[in-house]
């Protein structure tokens, strides 16, 4: 009996977890299903999002301070919603011409930067103490033009190093520009990067700065904002009174059963009242006791007055049997 309620109370908290976990709804239960876009697999949670916003105006305000500081310029550095795309994606946004550099790398993988030409040449021009206001037509930079920029763009490298050391320690010297021929060998076409990209205002001019950062430095720079692990799973109280309770006043049929016994049709067309059959089994023999379909005692045969019983000798074994394991 105790080895019952145990299994009856398993099986009372299976129900109650099921009710809770299970995936499968009663027809009168809405049922919770969005369209799948494969497009947004793999893409920062909205906690992820949320907990690199802060770096992120944090670095629009460091781009601001480096830029502004060294043109002695009002600049406005505005922080772009971030988003995750392919290599090959990125390649194919941008322009025929533009601005590209490394400016840190850890963990074996560099971070890229791209700046719109709309935004080099006036910063250049200031630079030369022009106005600013020059734009010529969209072209790679000149090496001497490169050699000019370098001192901004060591200002500007040591600003993104910087802003984003709380969540990973990028190492490198000044941004090391790429041609676009080579910016593309730099990640795989598959690869998901982590674009964060700036709208930087000139008073003359405008244009874009993006932060493209491959998959090994991204999954760094989220780590830290990975939503906490959900809470355990309270515990079941061990009290089972009211469940022994409820079981105890129950009822389960029980079953007194004899082992087959084969009768020739012979002796059965010939017996009259009062005859008896003998049957091939001894009058000691135990003889199981079904409870509920299942073997839990051997008993005798007996009777109580006017009514049938069994006299239980044996406590048997509930757990299912291996294979060629013999009944205890």
């Amino acid at each position: 009996m105790e080895a019952l309620l145990n299994l009856a109370e398993l099986g009372s908290l299976r129900e109650k977890a099921r009710g809770k976990t299970s995936a499968v709804r009663t027809p009168g239960e809405a049922a919770a299903a969005t369209a799948f876009d494969p497009r947004q697999a793999g893409q920062p949670s909205a906690a992820q999002l949320h907990g690199l916003e802060t770096l992120h105006h944090g670095c629009a305000r460091k781009i601001a301070a480096a830029l502004g500081g060294a043109l002695r310029v009002s600049l406005e550095v505005e922080p772009v919603p971030v988003e995750q795309i392919s290599a090959a994606e990125w390649g194919e946004k941008l322009p025929a011409a533009t601005y590209l550099a490394t400016w840190g790398r850890a963990l074996g993988a560099s971070a890229l930067l791209q700046l719109d030409l709309s935004l080099v040449f006036p910063l250049l021009d200031r630079l030369l103490g022009g106005t600013g206001q020059e734009a010529p037509e969209a072209r790679d930079l000149t090496e001497i033009e490169q050699e000019i920029w370098a001192p901004l763009g060591r200002e500007l490298g040591r600003a993104l190093r910087a802003a984003w050391e709380p969540a990973v320690k990028l190492e490198g010297p000044a941004p090391q520009p790429v041609p676009r021929s080579e910016a593309a060998a730099l990640f795989p076409p598959a690869e998901q990067l982590l674009a964060v990209p700036f709208q930087l205002r000139l008073p003359e001019a405008q244009g874009r700065l993006l932060l493209a950062f491959p998959a090994t430095l991204a999954a760094v720079l989220l780590r830290p904002f990975m939503p906490p692990d959900a809470p355990p799973a309270p515990r079941i109280p061990r009290d089972s009174s009211p469940l022994r309770e409820q079981l105890l006043a129950g009822r389960l049929e029980a079953e007194l059963r004899l082992p087959r016994s084969t009768v020739s049709i012979r002796q059965l067309c010939g017996l009259q009242p009062g005859d008896v059959v003998a049957l091939p089994v001894r009058a000691d023999e135990l003889l199981p006791v079904l409870v509920a379909g299942r073997e839990m005692f051997l008993a005798s045969p007996v009777r109580c007055g006017t009514k049938r019983g069994a006299q239980v000798q044996q406590v048997l074994s509930i757990v299912p049997k291996k294979e060629g394991e013999e009944r205890t």
